[in-house]
């Protein structure tokens, strides 16, 4: 983060839920993935951004698991567009099954799955398991699905110049649905166009969802990246990325996995920006879920924990809402940046919402990234 940037607050807060955040967005017409949809916070970010009128597809590991959330999310919000596809990030076969196997834009990617202080473990190419889960599956997923987000991303740009040329009214830019693949549906509808940050927006049309002028719809597409602010504990140590020389540390390990996340959300924005594709990274907060299920009882004085609907709130205000229209590049916890710290706070409550320089460093992306790229491309 630019120690000169004026950093990036909201009307909401750690109290806020995720139906708060996206209260008065419109999301038809518009397609989301949510790994890691059957379980936690990703349970109510897939149920927020459907309650808005959005395609959802949970990306999962458990199908049945999967199916059963779907069933639940379409009874309570009463969209039917959920459908339920299998991801598992640490199979590199699966993720590019994932990918070719998808159809059309995909207008919002929540890089949501996660595991965290697992036993030590490998995966078959040697790789650490909670960095390979929780970085590079998801790295790999999101390259692999460029092409759609940038169909996505260019197609809103342009709609939403249309509408800011009122002489010269534009149509809607759609793509033709097709029939989806096993476990995809078909594409959808062209994306709609946002309220720009700070202006007075334009009102919203009565065509079909997801037309120009769709109110409160953002411009790009976004990709939204769960991290922790366990990315205190440890920076990525690139030297030593898979604990060959290190004793293995659950915790350590867990904590470079999601600086690496962040890391991922500035170099991915930098690269994809100019696609019309925004990244961001976040801290959900404190949330007992099952992803504790390694760690037993964590004792944490003076924190305030949340619900899973609140601790989707974030994740879900960069995803759709137009307050953070063209946001990128940055970490966000409790609806609002983060504020850089010298060293990791004693106190938690200060820690949940702090973020370490070394999680921001462009260098420190790039490095990743190539990082990324080569482990990928290795047989």
């Amino acid at each position: 983060m630019d120690p000169t940037a004026t950093r990036i607050t909201t009307p909401f807060d750690a109290r806020s839920t995720a139906a708060e955040v996206i209260d008065g967005v419109d999301l038809s017409g518009r397609r989301a993935v949510v790994t890691g949809a059957a379980s936690g916070i990703g349970i109510e970010t897939a149920r927020a951004l459907a309650g808005a009128g959005a395609e959802v597809t949970l990306a999962v590991r458990n199908l049945e698991a999967g199916a059963r959330v779907a069933e639940d999310i379409t009874a309570t919000t009463g969209n039917k567009r959920l459908y339920v596809a299998h991801l598992d990030l640490a199979d590199r076969a699966s993720v590019a099954a994932f990918a070719d196997g998808w159809d059309g834009p995909l207008h919002i990617l929540v890089n949501n799955a996660g595991v965290m202080a697992l036993p030590e473990g490998r995966t078959p190419e040697g790789w650490d398991r909670q960095f390979t889960v929780n970085h590079l599956g998801h790295f790999a997923l999101a390259r692999a699905l460029h092409g759609a987000l940038a169909a996505a991303g260019s197609a809103a740009a342009a709609a939403s110049a249309a509408a800011a040329r009122p002489v010269r009214p534009a149509a809607s830019a759609g793509f033709p649905g097709s029939a989806g693949s096993a476990g995809f549906p078909g594409s959808a509808a062209s994306p709609g166009s946002a309220e720009s940050v700070g202006s007075a927006g334009f009102p919203g049309s009565a065509g079909s969802a997801g037309s120009p002028g769709t109110p409160g719809t953002p411009a790009s597409a976004q990709i939204v990246v769960v991290s922790s602010a366990a990315h205190l504990r440890s920076p990525v140590v690139f030297d030593d990325l898979h604990f060959d020389y290190r004793p293995y540390e659950p915790m350590l390990a867990y904590g470079q996995s999601k600086t690496a996340n962040v890391l991922f959300a500035v170099g991915a924005n930098a690269r994809w920006a100019g696609d019309g594709i925004v990244v961001n990274a976040l801290s959900p907060g404190g949330i007992r879920t099952n992803l504790q299920r390694h760690v037993g009882d964590i004792a944490a004085p003076g924190v305030v924990w949340k619900t899973p609907e609140q601790g989707a709130a974030t994740s879900v205000l960069l995803a759709a809402s137009p307050l953070l229209e063209g946001v990128g590049g940055r970490y966000f916890a409790d609806c609002a940046e983060a504020e850089p710290v010298s060293r990791r706070p004693e106190d938690l409550t200060a820690m949940m919402v702090g973020v370490a320089p070394y999680a921001l460093d462009p260098e420190g992306a790039d490095r990743l990234w190539a990082t990324s790229e080569r482990l990928l491309a290795a047989d």
